[in-house]
This record gives structure tokens, sequence and C-alpha cells, in this order.
């Protein structure tokens, strides 16, 4: 980056609000610390109720024509009646099951007070203002007129100095910077401009050098030649060393980081430039968002650009498609937020490369559809129903049996498509319970097309999940055909023959002794046998499984009884093989005498290698499991980019200490969350391979030039849970990290070792350094640091057992606990 480095963010205060009403439902410390009302006071105020929204022409007492921005500025009254002028930049999201705004006020007030300054200058210092600064008049060539007394607070220079030195304006600037003024105020006076501002490097009488910015005013004599120039010279380098700061932050960020200005790429950081394939001088200046824009997306994208740079959203976050370097087509999710950058609006945000989870939701949505094709080609009426009976989810075939809309039957019970007077609804309620207590139930039903006419079905209820939930599956065929023909048989035995030897599913005609007497056609085509090959056979010694036979006497017993039977197993065909079959036993009653049986199979193999594969995969909870990790890291990710946008501007270095350990923490936990939606079993991490990343990390953010530190890891391959996998590497992040800020001290080298083994389900870590050793004042059991505190919470949340050992060769930090299953 140049000198035109980011510097917009500052600790500003966060409010949470109800995205109807504008009520405030939350606040952070700094809009308590800003505003002065306290967190119960917010509570039951509305974000109106702070002040009031105005133009910036307004705010600056100009004309709305001459008004340098329209940006929507609020003026906000604090608790004890002080204004502070105010942008919002916002994020929607659901809070506690409502939907709310993330608003960020953005304080601009310095902003405001520069350019009131800017105006009326030279009467532009407020006695009370805080900034170093001084004012310094210059003649027309340039020599100094009238030097403040705060001009030799800044340089160092008295006026006697100055004086008996002859100094001029290019005497205090740095040598480089002299053409540039000159040229710069060359350009201003033929234009006959009457302000001018610029930044410039001066130097002090120490010799030290000040990033300064210079607000002039020219005045001109009769001949319009400049006759003096008073500048108000303020202190920046406090500003620029914060926009360093920022710097070094994004370029270790691992997502894209960007800042769009005038259609234009300003900044981009490592990241952004690695997922696109290109340098970052090929970026910076020279391309445009919508030349890595997919053609497709490009209106969109324009779109969403212009309503940010127009003020019309603060902020926007969107997906869309893009073309890297070497054509490849990625999908992005970016986050982007309107700012003022150098006097004019620009887009700063984040990019991440969704490619690999877009294509996982494709591939999931393939399933589905694979699965739907699947579940509406079968010809029977299936029907999926919750615990109190409702349809969750029915098949083409059941659209094809009653002729109503697939939408009709969602969310409607059985009585919707019963045939009033014939079905004894208590009795199907209890049938369907005892499907769903394990026990499968078979019964004949009366249904009501939507035409209005009645017909018989036969409805087979098991037991079954969806989406995780109980229910049962009902498979209805409807058997008005087979009523028809029952009736028939009597009267007419070819008709009966036909009936038989057409069904679409495999019977054997069986006499009381269960001995074949005729098959049909498709009972040849499914288990290859025809009648000649199996007639005077027991249907139980060539078709039945050795380990079926059992229940297969069962079965019949109850069908010799003269009872209906129903059977799910297992059939041996000709060739050997095993298929997989609905069995119906029917018995043909005359009188009271079983004369036959009739064995019905309906072949039910590919629903059962379905079963096995829903059985043994787990696609829909890990995608939607995958999806959840994914979106933690996201959030935790937008969490770090804002500490590390809060630590950008502050001053304290305390302050950017906790912020910058604070990031460090949550990007432990990001870690977690990333490893485990990459992982195939998405409810443990390798926790061996998370140490390194953890540790190469650590060492990027920490790594110290005084210091040369080596971390070894000895670690047994371990899965840990998510449960113990956080604690344990926020544990290891602030024993790294304490190590690096005070082992060390006044040393060239240091080492630290991680030890992680695996005994029989007891973990030992062990985390030494050659450091000076910890204090002897540092106790586990009263812990005073917010490090120690956190490690011991931490141990202790684990169900682990801790300490801290001073050795002769530095610190030895032990945890045992238990590994959780």
């Amino acid at each position: 980056m140049d000198s035109n480095s980011i510097s917009f963010f500052d600790e500003q205060p966060i409010f949470i609000l109800d995205q109807n009403s504008g009520d405030i439902l939350d606040v952070n410390s700094s809009a308590v610390e800003c505003y002065g009302y306290s967190s119960e006071e917010f509570s039951s105020m509305n974000i109106d109720d702070l002040g009031i929204e105005k133009r910036r022409a307004e705010v600056l007492g100009i004309p709305a024509r001459d008004s340098v921005s329209d940006d929507k500025i609020w003026v906000h009254n604090t608790k004890q009646g002080k204004k502070r002028y105010v942008q919002f930049s916002s994020h929607s999201f659901e809070c506690n099951g409502m939907e709310a705004y993330l608003v960020i006020a953005h304080d601009i007030s310095h902003e405001i007070i520069e350019e009131k300054q800017r105006l009326s200058f030279p009467d532009i210092v407020d006695s009370k203002s805080n900034l170093s600064f001084t004012e310094v008049e210059w003649g027309s060539d340039l020599e100094i007129k009238n030097w403040w007394d705060q001009s030799e607070d800044l340089f160092g220079w008295d006026k006697e100095e100055l004086e008996s030195r002859e100094m001029s304006m290019k005497d205090l600037l740095v040598e480089e910077e002299v053409p540039y003024v000159q040229d710069t105020l060359t350009k201003a006076i033929g234009s006959e401009e009457e302000n001018l501002s610029f930044e410039a490097e001066v130097k002090t009488k120490e010799g030290s050098s000040l990033i300064c910015k210079w607000y002039n005013s020219l005045q001109y004599d009769e001949e319009k030649e400049v006759s003096n120039i008073q500048s108000l010279i303020v202190d920046i380098s406090d500003q620029r060393q914060s926009d360093n700061l920022f710097r070094a932050l994004s370029e270790e960020s691992l997502v894209g980081v960007y800042l769009i200005q005038d259609n234009v790429f300003k900044y981009v950081n490592p990241r952004f430039s690695k997922i696109f394939g290109y340098d970052r001088q090929e970026i910076v200046g020279s391309m445009s968002p919508f030349d890595l824009t997919h053609p497709e997306d490009r209106e969109l994208v324009k779109e969403n650009l212009r309503a940010r740079i127009e003020g019309e959203e603060n902020a926007i976050e969107y997906d869309f498609r893009c073309n890297t370097k070497t054509g490849e087509v990625i999908d992005v999710s970016v986050y982007g937020t309107r700012i003022i950058y150098m006097g004019r609006p620009a887009v700063v945000g984040t990019l991440l490369d969704i490619t690999e989870n877009k294509e996982t939701v494709r591939k999931y949505q393939a399933s589905l559809d694979t699965f739907q094709d699947l579940f509406d080609s079968i010809s029977d009426a299936i029907y999926i129903q919750d615990k109190e009976g409702r349809f969750l989810e029915v098949n083409q075939g059941a659209v094809d049996m009653y002729g109503y809309e697939k939408s009709f039957f969602i969310g409607k019970t059985p009585e919707v498509l019963s045939a009033p007077g014939k079905v004894d609804m208590e009795a199907t309620k209890k049938k369907v319970q005892k499907a769903l207590n394990g026990s499968p139930q078979s019964f004949e039903w009366w249904g009501k097309r939507k035409n209005g006419e009645v017909f018989p079905k036969e409805v087979v209820v098991n037991p079954g999940t969806y989406f995780g939930e109980d229910a049962v599956i009902a498979i209805a065929r409807d058997i008005t055909e087979r009523y028809k023909a029952e009736e028939e048989l009597r009267k007419n035995e070819e008709m009966f023959r036909q009936l038989f030897q057409n069904a679409p599913i495999p019977i054997a005609l069986l006499d009381k002794r269960q001995e074949v007497r005729k098959v049909n056609e498709s009972f040849e085509h499914t288990f290859g046998y025809e009648t000649r090959e199996v007639k005077g056979l027991n249907i139980d010694n060539f078709l039945v499984p050795d380990d079926e036979r059992e229940k297969a006497r069962e079965v019949s017993n109850k069908i010799l009884s003269g009872e209906t039977a129903f059977h799910t197993g297992k059939r041996v065909c000709k060739d050997g093989s095993l298929v997989d079959v609905l069995i119906y036993g029917v018995p043909v009653n005359v009188g009271a005498k079983t004369v036959a049986i009739f064995g019905i199979f309906v072949n039910i193999t590919d629903r059962k290698k379905a079963e096995e594969k829903v059985k043994k995969s787990l696609k829909e909870k890990e995608v939607l499991l995958a999806e959840i990790h994914h979106r933690v890291k996201n959030n935790l990710a937008v969490i770090t980019g804002l500490l590390e946008l809060q630590a950008y501007n502050t001053t304290s270095e305390e302050a950017k200490e906790v912020l910058t350990a604070s990031q460090m923490r949550i990007n432990s936990i990001a870690l977690i969350h990333e490893k485990l939606y990459q992982n195939k079993n998405l409810s443990e991490i390798s926790f061996d391979k998370y140490l390194q990343e953890l540790t190469e990390v650590i060492v990027s953010s920490m790594k110290s030039e005084e210091t040369d530190v080596t971390i070894s890891i000895d670690a047994d391959p371990i899965d840990f849970t998510i449960n113990q996998a956080i604690p344990c590497g926020l544990i290891l992040n602030e024993l790294i990290t304490n190590a690096y800020k005070h082992a060390f001290i006044d040393r060239e080298r240091g080492t630290i070792s991680i030890d992680i083994t695996n005994n029989s389900g007891q973990i030992l870590m062990l985390v030494k350094d050659n450091g000076v050793g910890i204090s002897e004042e540092v106790s586990m059991d009263s812990p005073k640091s917010l490090g120690i505190k956190l490690i011991h919470t931490l141990s202790t949340q684990i169900g682990g057992e801790s300490e801290f050992t001073r050795t002769d060769s530095g610190t030895e930090f032990s945890l045992q606990f238990e590994l959780e299953k």
C-alpha cells in the first residue's frame, strides 16, 4: 500500500436493533462509554431517541447545492448533552428468534470538524481541540512571517532560531517533499485557489520526521499575486501508524480484503490475490470488480456497488460468480460497507471463496432429485406420515390414485381421503400407532377419489424416520381390480386365469399343502421358475432361505387357519440370488374350508437397497451440519474482522493488545469449525493436525524480530469432539502467546515443546518452554490474570486437572483429562 492507505475505523458503538421498530435490544461497552447511558437505560430506548438525521450540508451550514456529499449524518446527543456526528452501517441477522440489525455508529465528528475548519479558515482553531497542530504564516516567497508557540512544541525551533537561520517553508520540509509542495502551490496559485490542502512530511529540530496534514489559506493582492499564506499544520503521524497496523492485519487475513473506489480496486490483500490467481500489482489501480465478475452476474454486482456508493445501502452481503486468471469459474460471497475514503465514497469489504460449499450443495440437491425420481417412479401410492397422522410427503402414485395435486395432501390426515361410512378411523389410527411402535401393519381401506369414485385399497404401514423424526411409511395399492376379479373368479375361470397370469406382481397359487399349482408370468420373471418346473413342489422348500423357514411356517399356519398374512423377507431365485419381497398370503376359502392359497410377492429389492443406503449414509445431516460449522466459522470471521477494525484506530496499546488476544482466541475456535466442516466426520477433528495449523497461525501473528522461537510438536493421533477441541485449542493459544510475550525477555532464542499423549483414553498435555520461568505468585486456584483465569476455567470445563510448574529450564504446564467418546 502507498501513503493513501485505509484509515476509517475507530472504536465505535454497536447497537442490536429490532428491524421493525428500531427498538434497542442490546449495546456494546463502547456505546455505554460514548453515550453515557447504562445498558438498562438503552434497553428502554429507540434508536431515534438519540438524535435526528441531517444532510452533510445542513450540518456544515452551507447551501445544499454546494454540499460536498449527500451522506446521511445523524446528530446524536449523549446523556451529558454532548453532540456526536455519526453515520450508520448495518447488517441484518436473527437474534433470539426475531429479525434484527447489527448497527455500527461510525463517529465522524472529526471529519465534520475538519470540514468546518476548511470552509472557515483561517479562523478554524478550536481552543478545546486535542489534535497536535500549529499555525504558521508564510510570505509571498514562502518565508516564515508568523510562528506560534505551538509550532515550537511541535517542531522544536523557537522564533529566535528561525530568524537567525532565515528559515522558509522548504527548510521545514524533508528534502524529498520540496518539489511536490512547490508544484502543488504553483498549480493552486495559477488557478487562483483560495483554499488548498495536502499531506507532506516535515522534519523537527531533533532530526525526526512527522507526517502532517496542511490546510492552507491563500491571500492575494490587487494584482492577483500571493501576498501571504496561512497554514494550519496537523500532525497525523499516529494515524499513519494505525494505517500500518491495519495493513499488517489485513496482509495476514484468512479472507480476501478489498477497497474499491471509482470502480477500481485501490487495495487488495494477499489472500484476495491468491483467490483469483493474479499478482497484487496486476489488480490494484488497473482492474475493476467487473473484470473479475462472471459476465452473467456483472449487472448484479454493478447495481449493488452503485447502491452503496450512492448511499442507498451502507452494507450488502451477497453471492455471485467470478472468473480467475486461468478462466476457472468460482463462487464467492462478499460483504462490503460504504465508507468515505480520501474525501470520496468507496466500498471496503471481505470476500470468501465458497466454490467448494456451492458444489456440495449442488451435489446434495442432485441427490435429493434422484431420490425424488425414484420415489415418484413407484406406481403404488406411498405416504409418509408424522406421529399425528399428518401427511409429510406423498409420491406421484398417490397423486394418480386420488386425482389431487401433491400440495393437497401435505399437512392433512387420512380422513380427507376416506370413503364416508366405509372406514373405521379409530381402528385405522390404532394400526398406525402399532406401526409407530415397531409392528408393521397391513389392512384394507376404502378411499374416495377427487371425482367422487369410491374404491378399495390395500395398505401396508411400516415404522420409519423422516429427517430424524419418527414417522410411518404407508404403501397403498388400489385393489379395486382384485375385488372384481375375486367375484368374477367364481363365474368365469378364464377371466381369473388372465387376471392371475397378467398381474404385475409375482403370484403363486398353492393348495392347502402349500404345493404349487400355478405361478404367473411376473413370478417367472422375478424368481426364474416356470410352472412346469415347480408344480407339485412345496414352495417353502425351494423359495424360502434356510434361516427364514421357521418364520415361513408361522405365516403358513396363520394362512391355513383362514387369516390373511403379511410378511417381509427374502426369497431365493432360481439362479441362487436373493430378492427382498413383501409377501402376502391370502387364503381361498370356500365356506369354512381353506381350499387354496395365493402367495403374492411384491419385489421391494430397490426399496431395500435405498433403505440400506439411507441407513449407511447421513448425507443430509452431514451437509446440514457442515453448513452450520461453515456459517459459525464465517460469523467468527466477521467477529475477528470487527476486532481487527476496532484495534485498527485505537491509540491505546493496552486496548490493541486485548483486542489482538481476543482475535487470536476467536481464530483458534474458527479454525476448529473449519476443520470440522472439511472433515468427513463432522463431530470430531484430528487434534494433532489442528495443532500444527494453530501454531502456524500463532507464530505468524506473534513472530518477533528480537527472539527466534522454535516450537516442536509431538502429538499422538487423537480425535477430539468439539466439546474438548475448543477448550484445548484456547488453552494452547493462551500458553503459546504468553510464552512469546513473557518467557523470552532479553533472549535471542527460545523453544516451546508441546507433547500430547493418549494412554487408553487418558489424555496428558505437556507444554514446556526454556524461558525465564513463571512467577511464583501464579496460582491456578486463585488466578489473577485473565489468561490464567481462562486456562483454569477451560481446564475445569473439560473435567481436567491442570498445573504450572517452575523448573530449572523454564516453565512446564500439564493438563490431564479423560477423552470424550
